[in-house]
């Protein structure tokens, strides 16, 4: 049983390792889905305050320590 729970928290690792980090931008990615109003969308001025997209950039993966 040890072993499989090793096992399990090593897949656990490797599944997260980058959280997804590695494929978008997710500090901006973050801004736009929760908005910088506190997540909150309105109209003013004919226009509002979170688009309908954005295009995410490719970056390289994030720094690792060793």
């Amino acid at each position: 049983m040890v072993i499989v729970q090793e096992k399990n928290k090593e897949l656990i690792k490797e599944d997260t390792k980058y959280e997804g980090r590695d494929k978008a931008y997710l500090d901006i990615d973050r801004m736009i889905n929760e908005g910088l109003s506190g997540g909150t969308v309105h109209i003013r001025q004919n226009g509002t305050n979170i688009e309908e997209s954005h295009v995410l950039e490719n970056e390289e993966p994030p720094y690792e320590a060793k």
